[in-house]
């Protein structure tokens, strides 16, 4: 299997490659089963300090690295980043703070809580964490974001809520 790799890294992910046969009971070697045992070998090998570092994640054991392969073989169409913040929110008992629909469903679905953008600004709010002002300007700059997938109409409906608030408070 071996033979003729000389490459340290080449030989470490061959080895990953053929566990992956023996861990996922691969016997066939067509296209699709080798492609997933190439993602196992990549899961595998994936160094927990650089994924760590690249999505500034607390903490992640090497189960819940390897998990991330399964997750995302259930075509769940989530990316690496979110399917290791359900990982990490699941097996720490926490609630997930996602804008992602994608992830909110399959968090949900899965028995994870979930709070959305809108929620967090109120909480803060309400928490004294940031003034009325500032979390209607929050919500200004999400609603003038290209990115931002919240409803504009949801967002103007919560800084109507806060111009009220504000007036009462």
């Amino acid at each position: 299997m071996l033979n003729g790799i000389s490459d340290g890294a080449r030989q470490r992910f061959t080895i990953a490659h053929e566990l992956g046969h023996l861990v996922l009971n691969i016997v066939n070697n067509n296209l699709d089963d080798e492609k997933l045992c190439n993602r196992f070998a990549s899961t595998l090998l994936m160094l927990k300090e650089a994924v760590i570092n690249k999505f500034k994640v607390i903490n992640a054991t090497a189960n819940q690295l390897l998990e991330i392969s399964f997750i995302r073989l259930e075509k769940t169409k989530l990316s690496i980043y979110d399917v290791l913040n359900y990982i990490i929110a699941r097996d720490n008992n926490c609630i997930l703070a996602t804008g992602d629909n994608k992830l909110k469903i399959y968090s949900g679905k899965n028995g994870i809580e979930v709070i959305r953008t809108l929620k967090i600004i109120e909480l803060m709010t309400n928490s004294n964490i940031i003034t009325h002002s500032e979390a209607i300007e929050a919500c200004q700059l999400l609603k003038s974001h290209p990115k931002t997938q919240i409803p504009v109409c949801a967002v103007d409906d919560f800084i109507e809520k806060l111009e009220k608030d504000s007036v009462l408070v």
